[in-house]
């Protein structure tokens, strides 16, 4: 050996990148068979954690002896093995996933016969579990559920302004003590794809099995169907042939509330008791049109409904339920193009394809939402296409026969709605054909939101203030605990709403002082908490000036965008900025096609 250091072997990511040079004679002494020593002083004993860094010399490969007390482990296998010591970060001795994971251990600390006198994992740490040791019978604990609060923080409640009492538009979920819900597996020989088909063969067994809620595939229920968890096998009968079909049911897992399923599960409850409360789902929401409001001077009808949903929450389920409104229009798209008709025929089918395309409408006949993608103007109500049956049927037949509706004008054109991505995964593969005449416009057109009258008059009905929101959303429990029918679809289920909304408690704190350049001081009232006052009369701390901007505006808003430019430049001076003149783009129209 030679009197200088040795060599630095390359670890890490750097081993492979000195593979074209040639071996020292210290590194060819360093070339040892797996489990052999490395000689000493070859490599120096490395401080604190690193990748491919390990203790006390210790080579790759190189396990060294044991000693009465485990180190802590560093490198790669920091977080593996059952090590007792405390890691970075915790309070001191076992953290407190070290103290779950040894309350949850299967092994004991007696030999079990495979050599190392502790739990069979080759490392002499704590007794731990295995993969699948809790596999099919999850632990109901508190980690399960989503945590807003800090291990470390004990309350989250302030101290400062004044305590008051308010509620949030949250019902709680009630359940019964203990209530689980368990996914089952259902199988089928022979194989049946159709999912309609599936429902009907397991549903014939209906009466013999608690509540349950059927996907096709997967089976949710409260109850356990063996108490031994073991398979359940029923046999039924296809209808088409008369073959017996074998249905077997395997238990799967219990859901966490953590899982999609779990809360996919009570929104397929929550929608039932929608639709038991007579209300028609509209695009994704609910809306009850008995209770609808006649605007008939503007050609409008509010239809009121909730926009609900369920989640888990820190500590329970809830149901958060908001207010909302539904705008139908009573005219309808055979109308809007005749206006276009009156207004400019030689640019007849420009303009309608100017003001429609892209609109939702809506089909009153089965309270469906379609998008307006193309007007065909080559195919009328008179055209024919193949039924379900096999035979030729016109649009005016097939409408009059489904929907008892009849079409007047046999020559307007056809409105065309591509389906969406989800109507592509349920299979429809073609383009939907509507009747302007059936399909009504939704939504507000751009002269309906400069009517102030207009916009007034819904106000009154959609601009609720907290006492009348409160009272609607009682009125929405008192619905559902009046309802026989959701009641015992409830029972069922074992579950129930709260009749009355979450309530906390809550601060108001003190108005705070705004402060500006010199002595400008402005504070503001609890009522409204608007300090836009503070402007009329400013000074700032620093001034940014405002010498090039631009203004983009459609042509119907040329006199409101002037409005505005002259209070810039009027306000500017108060402030201390200096703002230039804008450079003004006019636009037809405010379509988003038109800003591309």
């Amino acid at each position: 050996m030679s009197d200088n250091p040795p060599p630095s072997i390359p670890t890490g990511r750097a081993r492979g990148r000195a593979r074209a040079r040639a071996f020292t004679q210290e590194e060819l002494d360093a070339v040892r068979m797996p489990g052999q020593a490395p000689p000493t002083g070859m490599y120096a004993t490395s401080q604190g954690r690193g990748r491919g860094v390990t203790p006390e010399g210790r080579g790759r490969g190189v396990t060294p002896p044991r000693q009465s007390d485990p180190e802590v482990p560093t490198g790669r296998a920091y977080h593996r093995g059952g090590s007792a010591a405390a890691q970075p970060g915790s309070s001191g001795g076992e953290s407190a996933a070290s103290e779950k994971l040894a309350g949850l251990a299967l092994g004991s600390h007696s030999s079990n016969g495979n050599g190392n006198g502790k739990n069979g994992n080759g490392n002499g740490s704590a007794p731990s579990i295995g993969r699948g040791a809790t596999r099919g019978r999850r632990d109901r604990a508190m980690e399960f559920l989503p945590r807003t609060r800090p291990d470390n923080l004990e309350s989250k409640k302030g101290t400062g302004g004044e305590e008051i009492t308010i509620s949030a538009n949250f019902f709680s979920l009630v359940a019964k003590p203990n209530w689980r819900l368990l996914q089952y597996r259902v199988d089928m020989v022979p194989e049946i794809d159709d999912t309609r088909i599936r429902k009907g063969l397991l549903y014939v067994h209906k009466a013999a099995l608690p509540s349950f809620i059927f996907d096709g595939t997967g089976l949710f229920t409260d109850t356990r169907l063996n108490p031994e968890d073991k398979p359940l096998v029923l046999n039924s009968k296809r209808e088409s042939d008369g073959e017996i079909v074998v249905i077997t049911i395997r238990l799967v897992e219990e859901i966490h509330p953590t899982d999609y399923h779990y809360t996919r599960f009570f929104n397929i409850v929550l929608r039932k008791v929608m639709e038991k409360m007579k209300m028609k789902l509209v695009g994704r929401n609910y809306y009850d049109p008995e209770a609808k409001v006649d605007l008939k001077a503007f050609k409008l009808e509010l239809w009121p409904g909730y926009e609900t949903s369920i989640r888990q929450h820190e500590n329970e389920v809830l149901l958060c339920c908001e207010v909302s409104h539904k705008i139908l229009r009573t005219d309808t798209v055979l109308e809007q193009m005749q206006d276009v008709y009156k207004r400019d025929r030689a640019n007849f089918r420009s303009g309608c394809e100017k003001i429609l395309l892209g609109c939702i409408v809506m089909t009153r006949y089965n309270n469906r939402t379609y998008r307006i993608d193309d007007i065909a103007w080559d195919k009328h109500p008179t055209e024919s296409f193949e039924s379900s049956k096999g035979t030729p049927m016109t649009y005016i037949q097939y409408y009059e026969g489904k929907y008892n509706r009849t079409i007047r004008d046999a020559q307007q054109p056809l409105l065309v709605s591509m389906p969406t991505l989800r109507e592509k995964r349920a299979g429809v593969s073609g383009p939907v054909l509507l009747v302007p005449e059936l399909c009504f416009m939704t939504g507000l057109s751009d002269e309906q939101r400069a009517n102030f009258n207009l916009m007034k008059a819904m106000g009154d009905y959609t601009r609720q203030d907290p006492a009348k929101r409160t009272q609607t959303l009682k009125g929405f429990s008192k619905r559902i605990k009046e309802n026989p029918e959701i009641q015992q679809e409830l029972k069922e289920w074992n579950l129930r709403f709260a009749e009355d909304l979450v309530q906390f408690r809550a601060r108001i704190l003190a108005p705070e002082t705004i402060l500006g350049a010199g002595s400008s001081k402005f504070s503001y009232s609890h009522d409204n908490a608007d300090w836009g006052g503070a402007f009329r009369n400013w000074k700032q701390w620093s001034v940014v000036n405002c010498s090039k901007w631009a203004v983009v505006f459609a042509q119907k808003d040329a006199e409101v965008t002037q409005q505005f430019v002259n209070s810039m430049l009027k306000v500017g001076p108060s402030l201390g900025m200096v703002i230039g003149k804008p450079k003004t783009f006019e636009l037809t129209d405010n379509r988003p096609a038109t800003y591309i």
